[in-house]
Formats: structure tokens, sequence, C-alpha cells
């Protein structure tokens, strides 16, 4: 799964309860997940209404950088997936 702007992040929070799911023994590590890609998500909102207000580029280029944040959270959880899915 791969994150391009902010209308992919309904598809990322539907993601979570495929993670519960697959990864019953996992609650606690799925929520720690979910809540480090919710808080990158409320700052590129909040980034993106700085960037509406004063329509300055450099509030993108920020934005990018907390999508591309997201983007590395879930590589990693895909890499993990990967390992757990191998060492069955």
């Amino acid at each position: 799964m791969q994150i391009e702007s902010d209308k992919d992040f309904d598809q990322l929070r539907e993601q979570y309860s495929a993670w519960r799911k697959r990864f019953p023994m996992f609650i606690h590590d799925v929520r720690q997940i979910e809540h480090i890609i919710d808080s990158h998500i409320q700052t590129h909102s909040k980034i993106m209404v700085q960037y509406r207000q004063t329509k300055n580029k450099s509030y993108l280029e920020k934005a990018q950088l907390e999508i591309d944040a997201i983007n590395k959270v879930i590589g990693t959880v895909e890499k993990i997936e990967l390992m757990a899915m191998l060492s069955r």
C-alpha cells in the first residue's frame, strides 16, 4: 500500500482492521502503529490548513514529508508482514 495524497487516508484506516485481524496476538503493536500514523495524518492536516491560508509552497513540501513518513511506516509494517508469513 502506498499513500499518494490525503484521499488515501480512508483506505489506510481500513487497513488497520485488516492488520488487527491478521495479527490478533499483536493488537498492542498495531495500536501503536495506528497512533504513529494518525499523528502524521494530523500533522499533515494542520500543514495543509496553513497552506490554504498562506498559499506558501513550503507547506506543500512539509506535507509531502509527512506522507513520506507514513509510507515509511507502512513499508516497515509490510516487511514485518512478509517475515511473519515466511516464518509460518
